[in-house]
């Protein structure tokens, strides 16, 4: 046991060299994120009826509008800039673009950092995961009710988009964050979305609309994937520590360089649990570094791999996996038959 403790410390200790912000790369991520971003939609308004054109533009607004959001999320962990109030300050401006509110997905993202892997705080999780044996206690209303909740159907196609575009404008927790920020983006929401009505019509709404459903679409793959491969471990505490709920409750998408500098290298989720004040920028090098020092072996997961991670639906605790939905008819776990006194 005090030779995985020392391990834990050790891992840690290494990634904290790489767990300082680097203002001007920071600046310049941001700029050139928005230019591109910018130019695409543009273009895209420009373009509106010559598909050639506009749908790579669309395609492009995504890709990037993810990457915003991707850097809101460094903002949220104050490790993008230098500054926690540069942090918050950006963070801010680009919850339009993000389509989240600062304050409110700090908070609620600062419970999914908090209890990662713990199935006593489930409600803190990205996606709702049944276990095998709640699976087998059920009724079969909620069974059939949690089918279509795990579906790709409802996860990506639908989901997502419903998620940002509706329940974001006003989240659970806004309540706690105060609701003068929440409404700050609101405003700004609907401004970013006015000036666009303004230049394009409603064609122009179009597409806006279809650049943020391919980036909550493409992106509701990556959360449910690093937490919902087949060989996670999730526990309860105190069995459950930081750096196992960290390095054993999350995955690397192992997608290509191209994925990783659109989502700010986010992929590489393991070791953002493990410390997230490493900035997405510097997070590919950290963890190539602790790999080739031997301190990191990370479950890497390949993009058709990562799709197949669909099937798998349960966390079979007895087993420590994630599991498909079981094929047997009972209804409750299985146990031992009770041997006869002699």
């Amino acid at each position: 046991m005090e030779f995985f403790v020392e391990l834990d410390r050790k891992i840690y200790a290494a990634s904290r060299r790489f767990a300082n912000s680097d203002d001007r790369r920071a600046w310049l991520e941001l700029a050139v994120s928005l230019a591109l971003y910018a130019g695409a939609i543009t273009v895209g308004l420009a373009s509106i009826g010559t598909w050639w054109l506009m749908t790579p533009a669309i395609i492009l607004a995504a890709a990037m509008g993810l990457r915003i959001y991707m850097i809101q999320h460094d903002c949220l962990h104050r490790s993008f800039f230098s500054s926690k109030n540069c942090n918050d300050c950006i963070g801010t401006l680009l919850s339009p673009i993000a389509m989240t509110p600062y304050k409110a997905t700090r908070y609620i993202h600062g419970l999914h950092h908090k209890y990662v892997g713990d199935l006593e705080h489930r409600d803190a999780f990205e996606i709702y995961t049944m276990t095998l044996d709640e699976w087998y206690s059920a009724p079969k209303w909620k069974r059939l009710q949690y089918r279509y909740y795990r579906s790709p159907l409802v996860l990506v196609l639908i989901g997502p988009f419903l998620f940002f575009g509706v329940l974001r404008r006003f989240p659970l927790k806004a309540l706690k964050t105060g609701l003068g920020e929440l409404f700050l983006h609101n405003v700004f929401l609907a401004s970013y979305l006015a000036l666009i009505w303004w230049v394009a019509g409603w064609a122009g709404i179009g597409v806006w609309v279809a650049s943020v459903y391919l980036a909550c679409t493409f992106g509701s793959l990556i959360p449910y994937i690093v937490h919902n491969f087949e060989s996670i471990h999730w526990g309860k505490r105190p069995e459950l520590t930081f750096t196992t709920a960290a390095l054993r409750g999350s995955a690397v998408l192992s997608w290509g360089r191209l994925f990783d500098l659109v989502t700010m290298n986010i992929g590489y989720h393991d070791l953002h649990h493990l410390n997230a004040k490493i900035p997405g920028y510097k997070l590919r090098e950290a963890h190539r570094k602790l790999e080739a020092d031997g301190l990191l072996k990370s479950e890497k997961i390949s993009f058709f791999m990562g799709l197949r991670c669909f099937r798998l639906k349960l966390y079979d605790e007895n087993n420590d996996r994630m599991v498909p939905f079981p094929y047997s008819p009972r209804s409750q776990p299985q146990t031992k038959p009770l041997q006869p006194a002699e």
